[in-house]
Protein backbone atom coordinates (compact mmCIF):
# COMPACT_ATOMS: atom_id res chain seq x y z
CA UNK A 1 0.00 0.00 0.00
CA UNK A 2 3.32 2.11 0.95
CA UNK A 3 4.56 1.65 -2.83
CA UNK A 4 1.21 2.30 -4.27
CA UNK A 5 0.57 5.70 -2.60
CA UNK A 6 3.95 6.67 -3.00
CA UNK A 7 3.13 6.26 -6.76
CA UNK A 8 0.02 7.69 -7.06
CA UNK A 9 1.42 11.02 -5.26
CA UNK A 10 4.36 11.13 -7.87
CA UNK A 11 1.67 11.14 -10.38
CA UNK A 12 -0.71 13.63 -9.09
CA UNK A 13 2.86 16.25 -8.26
CA UNK A 14 3.51 15.79 -11.84
CA UNK A 15 0.31 16.49 -13.33
CA UNK A 16 -0.44 19.36 -11.13
CA UNK A 17 2.51 20.60 -12.91
CA UNK A 18 2.05 19.38 -16.34
CA UNK A 19 -1.58 21.04 -16.14
CA UNK A 20 -0.95 24.21 -13.89
CA UNK A 21 -1.21 26.31 -17.20
CA UNK A 22 -2.04 26.32 -20.59
CA UNK A 23 -0.77 28.35 -23.94
CA UNK A 24 -2.38 29.44 -26.95
CA UNK A 25 -0.38 27.63 -29.28
CA UNK A 26 2.75 25.19 -29.45
CA UNK A 27 5.79 26.49 -28.87
CA UNK A 28 7.81 23.42 -28.85
CA UNK A 29 9.33 21.07 -31.18
CA UNK A 30 9.99 17.13 -31.34
CA UNK A 31 12.13 15.76 -33.97
CA UNK A 32 12.97 11.70 -34.61
CA UNK A 33 15.48 10.11 -36.72
CA UNK A 34 14.40 7.18 -38.90
CA UNK A 35 15.65 3.59 -37.92
CA UNK A 36 16.58 0.64 -39.71
CA UNK A 37 16.97 -2.37 -37.82
CA UNK A 38 16.99 -6.13 -38.86
CA UNK A 39 15.55 -9.16 -36.61
CA UNK A 40 17.49 -9.81 -33.81
CA UNK A 41 19.20 -6.55 -33.75
CA UNK A 42 18.68 -3.34 -31.58
CA UNK A 43 18.71 0.20 -32.31
CA UNK A 44 18.65 3.49 -30.29
CA UNK A 45 15.63 6.01 -31.07
CA UNK A 46 16.80 9.59 -30.13
CA UNK A 47 14.05 12.01 -29.68
CA UNK A 48 15.19 15.93 -30.14
CA UNK A 49 13.89 19.16 -28.90
CA UNK A 50 13.43 22.76 -28.90
CA UNK A 51 11.35 25.30 -27.40
CA UNK A 52 11.01 29.27 -28.06
CA UNK A 53 9.37 29.18 -24.69
CA UNK A 54 10.67 28.02 -20.74
CA UNK A 55 9.65 24.49 -20.04
CA UNK A 56 9.94 22.46 -16.68
CA UNK A 57 8.72 19.26 -17.51
CA UNK A 58 6.25 17.07 -20.28
CA UNK A 59 3.96 14.11 -20.44
CA UNK A 60 4.60 11.84 -23.59
CA UNK A 61 3.02 8.45 -24.09
CA UNK A 62 4.93 5.94 -27.18
CA UNK A 63 3.26 3.30 -29.12
CA UNK A 64 5.07 0.23 -30.12
CA UNK A 65 4.53 -1.78 -33.57
CA UNK A 66 4.15 -5.39 -34.07
CA UNK A 67 7.67 -6.91 -34.25
CA UNK A 68 9.45 -4.22 -32.04
CA UNK A 69 9.66 -4.16 -28.50
CA UNK A 70 11.46 -2.16 -25.61
CA UNK A 71 14.72 -2.92 -24.40
CA UNK A 72 14.64 -2.50 -20.49
CA UNK A 73 17.33 -2.85 -18.08
CA UNK A 74 16.80 -3.00 -14.07
CA UNK A 75 18.00 0.45 -11.77
CA UNK A 76 18.85 0.72 -9.08
CA UNK A 77 16.24 -0.36 -7.02
CA UNK A 78 15.23 -3.49 -9.03
CA UNK A 79 13.08 -1.69 -11.39
CA UNK A 80 13.20 -2.07 -14.94
CA UNK A 81 13.91 1.09 -17.59
CA UNK A 82 13.72 1.87 -20.89
CA UNK A 83 14.16 5.24 -21.10
CA UNK A 84 17.09 7.68 -20.59
CA UNK A 85 16.70 11.41 -20.39
CA UNK A 86 19.13 13.34 -22.92
CA UNK A 87 20.54 16.34 -22.68
CA UNK A 88 18.04 18.89 -22.15
CA UNK A 89 17.23 17.73 -18.80
CA UNK A 90 18.80 18.48 -15.26
CA UNK A 91 20.03 15.64 -13.24
CA UNK A 92 17.41 17.00 -11.08
CA UNK A 93 14.68 16.28 -12.62
CA UNK A 94 12.12 13.24 -12.14
CA UNK A 95 11.12 10.63 -14.70
CA UNK A 96 8.13 7.87 -13.91
CA UNK A 97 7.70 5.10 -16.57
CA UNK A 98 4.44 3.34 -16.94
CA UNK A 99 3.94 0.64 -18.79
CA UNK A 100 0.50 -0.19 -20.54
CA UNK A 101 1.51 -3.52 -21.89
CA UNK A 102 4.39 -4.79 -23.88
CA UNK A 103 3.82 -2.33 -27.13
CA UNK A 104 2.64 1.42 -24.66
CA UNK A 105 4.47 2.96 -22.65
CA UNK A 106 3.44 6.34 -21.29
CA UNK A 107 6.20 8.95 -19.71
CA UNK A 108 6.04 11.49 -17.14
CA UNK A 109 8.76 14.21 -16.67
CA UNK A 110 9.28 16.66 -14.09
CA UNK A 111 11.06 19.20 -12.16
CA UNK A 112 10.08 19.46 -8.22
CA UNK A 113 11.59 23.54 -7.98
CA UNK A 114 9.96 23.65 -12.11
CA UNK A 115 13.56 24.12 -13.68
CA UNK A 116 13.95 24.18 -17.37
CA UNK A 117 14.72 22.07 -19.87
CA UNK A 118 17.42 23.30 -22.35
CA UNK A 119 17.34 22.69 -26.19
CA UNK A 120 19.29 18.93 -26.64
CA UNK A 121 17.85 15.26 -27.00
CA UNK A 122 14.98 14.96 -24.81
CA UNK A 123 15.39 11.33 -24.31
CA UNK A 124 16.25 7.96 -26.08
CA UNK A 125 15.26 4.34 -25.49
CA UNK A 126 16.27 1.05 -27.45
CA UNK A 127 13.91 -1.24 -29.09
CA UNK A 128 14.78 -4.37 -30.61
CA UNK A 129 13.32 -6.58 -34.00
CA UNK A 130 11.82 -9.94 -33.94
CA UNK A 131 10.75 -11.58 -37.35
CA UNK A 132 7.06 -10.19 -37.53
CA UNK A 133 8.36 -6.67 -37.92
CA UNK A 134 6.61 -5.45 -41.15
CA UNK A 135 9.07 -4.16 -43.96
CA UNK A 136 8.14 -0.29 -42.97
CA UNK A 137 6.29 0.37 -39.74
CA UNK A 138 6.52 3.10 -37.31
CA UNK A 139 6.98 3.95 -33.77
CA UNK A 140 4.10 6.45 -32.67
CA UNK A 141 4.43 9.13 -29.84
CA UNK A 142 1.27 10.38 -28.67
CA UNK A 143 -0.36 12.45 -25.83
CA UNK A 144 2.88 14.95 -25.45
CA UNK A 145 2.49 18.26 -23.52
CA UNK A 146 4.23 20.26 -21.90
CA UNK A 147 3.70 22.11 -18.30
CA UNK A 148 2.11 25.25 -19.18
CA UNK A 149 1.62 24.10 -22.84
CA UNK A 150 -1.22 22.84 -25.42
CA UNK A 151 -1.11 18.71 -26.60
CA UNK A 152 0.94 18.70 -29.28
CA UNK A 153 0.50 16.37 -32.33
CA UNK A 154 0.95 13.09 -32.75
CA UNK A 155 4.47 12.43 -34.78
CA UNK A 156 6.15 9.44 -35.69
CA UNK A 157 9.42 7.50 -36.03
CA UNK A 158 10.12 5.15 -39.41
CA UNK A 159 11.05 2.12 -39.13
CA UNK A 160 12.64 0.23 -41.92
CA UNK A 161 13.19 -3.53 -41.68
CA UNK A 162 16.37 -4.23 -42.58
CA UNK A 163 17.58 -7.51 -44.78
CA UNK A 164 20.06 -9.89 -43.58
CA UNK A 165 23.46 -9.77 -44.87
CA UNK A 166 24.07 -13.42 -44.64
CA UNK A 167 27.38 -13.00 -44.21
CA UNK A 168 27.63 -15.24 -39.93
CA UNK A 169 25.75 -18.24 -43.03
CA UNK A 170 28.36 -18.29 -45.43
CA UNK A 171 30.41 -21.61 -45.43
CA UNK A 172 33.35 -21.83 -47.78
CA UNK A 173 36.41 -24.28 -47.16
CA UNK A 174 40.13 -23.39 -47.97
CA UNK A 175 42.38 -26.05 -49.93
CA UNK A 176 45.81 -26.09 -49.83
CA UNK A 177 45.91 -22.77 -48.05
CA UNK A 178 44.00 -21.10 -50.45
CA UNK A 179 42.08 -17.30 -49.46
CA UNK A 180 39.00 -16.83 -50.67
CA UNK A 181 36.41 -13.42 -51.26
CA UNK A 182 32.71 -13.97 -50.26
CA UNK A 183 31.99 -14.24 -54.03
CA UNK A 184 34.06 -17.68 -53.74
CA UNK A 185 37.14 -16.71 -55.68
CA UNK A 186 40.35 -17.47 -54.89
CA UNK A 187 42.50 -14.35 -53.95
CA UNK A 188 46.37 -14.04 -52.87
CA UNK A 189 46.84 -14.02 -49.43
CA UNK A 190 47.59 -10.93 -49.20
CA UNK A 191 44.42 -9.18 -50.39
CA UNK A 192 43.40 -6.56 -48.26
CA UNK A 193 39.56 -6.78 -46.44
CA UNK A 194 37.47 -9.54 -45.82
CA UNK A 195 38.78 -12.93 -46.90
CA UNK A 196 38.51 -16.22 -46.11
CA UNK A 197 41.23 -19.14 -45.05
CA UNK A 198 41.22 -22.32 -43.94
CA UNK A 199 37.25 -22.09 -43.19
CA UNK A 200 37.59 -18.94 -41.16
CA UNK A 201 36.59 -15.19 -41.94
CA UNK A 202 39.65 -12.89 -41.60
CA UNK A 203 39.89 -9.30 -42.20
CA UNK A 204 43.31 -8.29 -43.25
Amino acid sequence: MKVLSKITSTFAVAAAMIFSSSAANAQETLTVDPITIAPGDEAEVVVNYSSTVERSGYNMEVFLPEGLSFVKTANEDGDEEAFTLGSSALSSHVKSEYFADEKHAKLTIFHMKLKNLKDGVLLSFKVKADETLADNTEIKFDGVIFNGGDYLPAFTCPVTKDTATGINELKAESKNGRSYNLGGQVVKGNKKGLIINNGKKIVQ
